[in-house]
């Protein structure tokens, strides 16, 4: 077995199972939760297996080679869980309890985590072959998320997308079709200078001062990440989402990222010492693997229209070749 199997054992880094939440809207961070959960179960189970080691040496890796590579993608998965384990405890505190009803930054920040705690159920899943169970949680209904207030014309520019397909599908929306339509309803929201802003705003008061010791690493990261979000305000604000959504997937993530990520450091100095450096690691893990990447930038009317030409030029080609 890996040395990695006790952070399945754990429920995050209180020690404690799948919490219970303060509100009927947070349902969608438990199911969430949840669905990693299994998830990353199911991969810890396969990439442990002595049939993994076997296969690793079918493929031509030496034993202890490819042994060590199936362990470091195990532990990368396992930090992206411990890290959604730290925001579940999180939005489950008592602390969060006595906050008001979420407004439309808290919402859109909501939605952007749990998006990006989806979009690693799809990548754990993907890797033992499993399909999901049910499309990725929808905490954005009609298109926004609950609280969001958008104006009509924004509303309905992210609405409908996924009807439109279960039409034509019979019932059946893709999972990355799912996943698309929420991040464009996020993004509509996100063109609000108000909401940016104050999801901004939310995330540095949740990544909070810089941390002693070998916290603070992981730390700049996420400073930096927080900082580049800033820099290209100005494309996303007050921006067609028509043209922003096209791309908009980069900046929710970046956002759901950030929230993770803040939630894990926080989490670190209420553990007993030996378990706060192992947390403290896995932070640093989980910043150096997910936020180093340049600011999100926004797509444009130029760049859908090269996406267009690329399209139709490749499955041309494709066509043309009988592939």
């Amino acid at each position: 077995m890996s040395s990695n199997e006790s952070l399945i054992g754990t429920a995050g880094p209180r020690g404690c199972g799948v919490p219970a939440y303060r509100d009927p809207g947070a349902d969608a961070v438990r199911t969430a939760i949840a669905h990693l959960e299994a998830a990353t179960a199911r991969l810890h189970t396969v990439l442990d297996a002595p049939t993994a080691d076997a296969a690793a040496r079918d493929a031509g890796a030496p034993e202890p080679a490819g042994r060590s590579a199936l362990d470091e993608e195990l532990c990368d998965r396992l930090v992206d869980l411990a890290a959604v384990r730290a925001w579940g405890a999180r939005e489950a505190s008592p602390a969060s309890a006595s906050e008001p009803d979420p407004d439309a930054a808290a919402a859109v920040l909501r939605g952007c985590a749990l998006w990006t705690v989806d979009a690693d159920t799809v990548r754990a899943l993907a890797m033992t072959h499993t399909a999901a169970a049910r499309p990725p949680t929808d905490e954005v209904s009609r298109g926004a998320a609950p609280g969001i207030r958008v104006s009509p014309a924004a509303e309905k520019a992210a609405v409908g997308v996924g009807p439109a397909v279960q039409e034509v599908t019979g019932g059946s929306v893709p999972a990355a079709v799912t996943a698309h339509g929420r991040a464009a309803a996020l993004i509509t929201a996100l063109a609000s200078a108000e909401v940016y802003d104050a999801v901004c705003a939310g995330l540095r008061a949740a990544l909070g001062d810089c941390p002693a010791g070998r916290a603070a690493a992981a730390w700049e990261i996420a400073d930096t990440a927080l900082s580049g979000l800033g820099a290209t305000r100005g494309e996303w604000v007050d921006a067609d989402p028509a043209h922003t959504a096209a791309g908009g997937w980069v900046l929710v993530e970046r956002i759901g990222r950030l929230a993770l990520a803040a939630a894990l450091l926080a989490s670190a100095p209420d553990l007993p010492t030996a378990q706060a450096g192992i947390c403290v690691n896995a932070a640093r893990r989980y910043t150096w693997n997910h936020l180093r990447q340049p600011p999100p930038e926004a797509a444009t009317a130029v760049h859908l229209r090269r996406t267009a030409e690329l399209v139709n030029w490749i499955a041309g080609t494709a066509a043309r070749s009988g592939t």
